[in-house]
């Protein structure tokens, strides 16, 4: 029998998981809760199948939804995981998984105490490019990994977000809407044991608002591999989107198309011997191919979901060392 599926939340790429579930061998899209209905309303006519609720609470005590899909604002996933755990569901989480720490601890001691599964949904590491960058790493075709250097380059448009995006205390800036991603794509490649963090991190294009718009992180691992997280959302600039890998016998790099503008291309480069070679690199669906791994090991029995559901936590850890780094004006250590 297939899981029953809740949609929390529809806002920019909630909506995209109506599809994604219904494709998902095991699992049924059985209601969606959405307040807005400016979004409701188109959702109800393209799948009248589907059941609208106005609050997301009215789903949680039916007994046939076992999976909740928590596509809120970021100051929501707290409450909705706990509320969500209490009536004994699986939570699918978007990243971040919080807004500090303290929430993650919060949010994974009631999945616990339900004996539930909390899963954060991060959807990088399931594209093309950066599961090929990962297998490069681990076959030590190009020897030792030395450094990296991620970027992410963007157009802030702060005129086009919604208010709780410009605001720290309720889960926005930059940081915890791209550097979030970065610092998954890092560990899941190079490892979780990242020792030191020292960060510059601040309001630097848009300083009227509270929260951050640019970052430069360095880190350092147990094994010696550094690397540094370049992101800035610009006023006026150029898109630039992917990480450049160096080896002790060459180098590699990827980029992910990012908006409109002209030149933005997906693709895998080794670089050796003065020379950039394209290497090919097949399609997905990386947000299909995610959710459909954490549904089957919700049916297989699985004791952990195929992004372990300590990782939204570490990825938070490391993101509010950067923040005190910048305050403090230190290198943070990391327990591991």
């Amino acid at each position: 029998m297939n899981l029953g599926v809740a949609l929390l939340g529809t806002g920019r790429i909630g909506g995209n998981y109506i599809n994604i579930i219904e494709e998902t061998c095991g699992a049924d899209i059985r209601v969606v809760a959405e307040p807005r209905n400016e979004f409701s309303t188109p959702i109800a006519e393209k799948y009248p199948h589907i059941e609208i609720v106005s609050d997301y609470k009215e789903t949680l005590n039916r007994d046939d939804i076992q999976v909740v899909v928590a596509t809120l604002p970021h100051w929501l996933h707290k409450q909705a995981a706990i509320d969500a755990a209490n009536a004994g569901k699986h939570i699918y989480m978007e990243k971040p998984m919080a807004i500090s720490l303290t929430e993650c601890d919060e949010m994974l001691a009631a999945a616990k105490s339900n004996d539930v599964k909390l899963m954060t949904a991060h959807t990088q590491r399931y594209m093309p490019v950066v599961k090929k960058m990962k297998e490069l790493v681990e076959s030590r075709q190009l020897g030792d990994l030395l450094m990296v250097y991620d970027i992410w380059h963007k157009p802030y448009q702060p005129k086009v977000r919604p208010k709780w995006m410009l605001d720290r205390a309720l889960g926005g800036g930059m940081g915890l809407m791209d550097g979030t991603h970065m610092i998954d794509q890092l560990l899941w490649i190079i490892g979780d044991d990242i020792t030191t963090v020292s960060a510059q991190l601040g309001a630097f294009t848009h300083p009227e608002l509270p929260c951050d718009d640019t970052s430069m992180a360095f880190f350092r691992w147990k094994s010696g591999v550094v690397a540094t997280i370049c992101r800035i959302a610009w006023d006026t600039g150029i898109t630039d989107y992917g990480a450049d890998f160096f080896f002790s016998k060459g180098q590699a790099k990827f980029r992910i198309a990012y908006g409109s503008e002209e030149g933005q291309k997906t693709g895998f480069w080794i670089g050796t011997d003065g020379r950039w070679k394209e290497k090919p690199v097949a399609d997905c669906n990386s947000m299909l191919d995610e959710f459909s791994a954490f549904i089957a090991s919700i049916i297989n029995g699985d004791k952990d979901t195929p992004i372990p559901q300590l990782h939204g936590r570490r990825v938070m850890e490391i993101h509010e060392a950067c923040e005190t780094s910048a305050l403090s004006g230190r290198e943070v250590v990391l327990s591991n």
